[in-house]
C-alpha cells in the first residue's frame, strides 16, 4: 500500500504507484471524472502509418519544431483545410518528431470548463493537439456557463502561465474559429493552410499507389484533377478502385467524392479580331445541370482597358488533353444598350451596339485552374 499526500487530501494507491518530477516520453490523453477532476491518460503515440510522406510536412514539421526551440514562450500553430487533406497526417508526423526531440504530447479532443487551468499547471514544455477545434470547444455550445470555450483558452495560449508550451489546433471550418485567434502572430505564430496536391504530386502518388497494369488510368485522372479539388483521400480511394481493375469513368461516377468544390479558375477569353480579355480566380460550377442555375455574368478586363461581360454555363464546356475550354458558340455575351446613351440617333445607336456585338465575337475560351498557394499573390 502506497499512502499519497497532497495538501489536506490523502489518497491510498497500490503497490504499482510511481511518482515523477516531470511527464515521461510519451502520448497522453487529457481526460475528466467529476470526482476526480482533470487527469492524464497515457494512450499509444500517434502513428505514422504511410511508407512515404507526400507534400512538404516533414519540412513544416522541422520548421515548428525548430521555433519552439528557440521561442521563449508558447508557440502556436493552425492547422486548416478541408478534411481528408492531411491535417492529421501533419499532426501525427509532428507528434512522432516531438516525442523524439523530448517532448511529451497531450491530446485535449474534449472542452470541460477549467480546461485551461489544468493545462496551464503543467509546469514543462510539452505539445499539446487539439483535434477539430473549432467544433469540440464550439463557441456555439449552451452546454457551458461563463465565457465561451474558444475565450476560455485565449490568456493559455497567449503564455501567461509559468511554462512554455507548443499547441496544435486542427480545422476544417476556419470560420468557426474566434476571431481573437485569426490574424494573431503573438497567439498563434503559424497558419498552415493544408493545400491540395499539385499535379505532381498527384502522379507521384498515383505512380506509387496503382499497379502498372492499370497506370494508364493516371492520366485521366490528372485531366480530372484539372476540374476540382482533390484530396489524398480522394487519390487513396481512386487508387484502391484501378487497383481492383475497374476503370476510371466508373470510379470517378461511383465513389463518394464532391465534383462541386469550390475551384477557382482564370479564363482567357479571345476574339476573332485578337483582342484578349483575362478574367482571375472565379468559381465556376463545370458539372452541374445548366437549367438549374442562375445564370452567372463574368468580367473579362483587356490589357488596353475595354472590357467584354460573358456568361459560360456546364454545358459549354469541354475537357480535352489536358485543356479546359468552352465552346465560343455557347458563351453568351451581354451588350448593356446603356452603354451607348451618348449616341442620340437611333439609328447610329443601332450601328454602334451591332459593332461592338461583331468586335466580340469569340474564338476560344481557356480556363486554367487556380493553385491555392500564396505564390498567386507575390510579383
Amino acid at each position: 500500500m502506497n499512502i499519497v499526500n497532497a495538501g489536506s487530501r490523502y489518497q491510498i494507491y497500490g503497490e504499482d504507484v510511481k511518482t515523477y518530477k516531470r511527464l515521461p516520453l510519451m502520448s497522453f490523453e487529457i481526460c475528466f471524472n467529476k470526482m476526480a477532476g482533470f487527469y492524464l491518460s497515457s494512450r499509444p503515440d500517434l502513428a505514422v502509418n504511410e511508407e512515404k510522406i507526400y507534400g512538404n510536412h516533414e519540412v513544416k514539421v522541422n520548421k515548428v519544431l525548430n521555433s519552439f526551440k528557440y521561442s521563449d514562450r508558447n508557440l502556436g500553430v493552425i492547422l486548416s483545410g478541408q478534411k481528408g487533406i492531411g491535417k492529421s497526417l501533419f499532426a501525427r508526423i509532428l507528434s512522432h518528431h516531438a516525442i523524439e526531440s523530448g517532448y511529451p504530447v497531450l491530446l485535449a479532443n474534449t472542452y470541460v470548463p477549467g480546461i485551461a487551468d489544468f493545462i496551464s499547471s503543467i509546469e514543462q514544455e510539452v505539445v499539446i493537439i487539439f483535434d477539430e477545434f473549432e467544433k469540440n470547444f464550439s463557441n456555439n455550445s449552451d452546454d457551458h456557463a461563463g465565457p465561451s470555450p474558444q475565450e476560455e483558452m485565449l490568456s493559455l495560449f497567449d503564455g501567461l502561465d509559468n511554462g512554455k508550451k507548443l499547441f496544435v489546433i486542427t480545422c476544417n471550418e476556419v470560420d468557426r474559429l474566434s476571431t481573437y485567434l485569426l490574424n494573431r502572430p503573438g497567439r498563434f505564430h503559424y497558419h498552415f493552410k493544408i493545400t491540395y496536391p499539385t499535379e505532381e504530386e498527384i502522379v507521384e502518388y498515383l505512380t506509387d499507389k496503382v499497379k502498372p497494369k492499370y497506370a494508364s488510368g493516371i492520366k485521366d485522372i490528372v485531366n480530372f484533377s484539372r476540374t476540382t479539388n482533390m484530396t489524398y483521400d480522394y487519390l487513396r480511394a481512386i487508387a484502391f478502385e484501378l487497383n481492383q481493375g475497374y476503370g476510371v469513368a466508373e470510379t470517378l461516377e461511383d465513389l463518394n467524392i464532391s465534383q462541386t468544390s469550390n475551384v477557382r479558375f482564370n479564363i482567357t477569353i479571345t476574339t476573332v479580331n485578337g483582342d484578349v480579355y483575362n478574367t482571375y480566380g472565379v468559381s465556376v460550377n463545370l458539372f452541374s445541370n445548366p437549367n438549374a442555375d442562375h445564370k452567372r455574368w463574368y468580367d473579362g478586363y483587356a490589357s488596353d482597358s475595354k472590357t467584354i461581360r460573358y456568361a459560360l454555363t456546364p454545358d459549354s464546356i469541354k475537357i480535352e488533353k489536358g485543356m479546359i475550354t468552352a465552346d465560343p458558340k455557347k458563351v453568351e455575351i451581354y451588350i448593356d444598350p446603356d452603354d451607348f446613351w451618348t449616341i442620340s440617333n437611333v439609328e447610329k445607336r443601332k450601328e454602334a451596339i451591332e459593332k461592338a456585338k461583331n468586335e466580340r465575337v469569340i474564338k476560344s475560351v481557356v480556363l486554367t485552374k487556380v493553385a491555392n498557394t500564396i505564390e498567386q499573390y507575390l510579383y
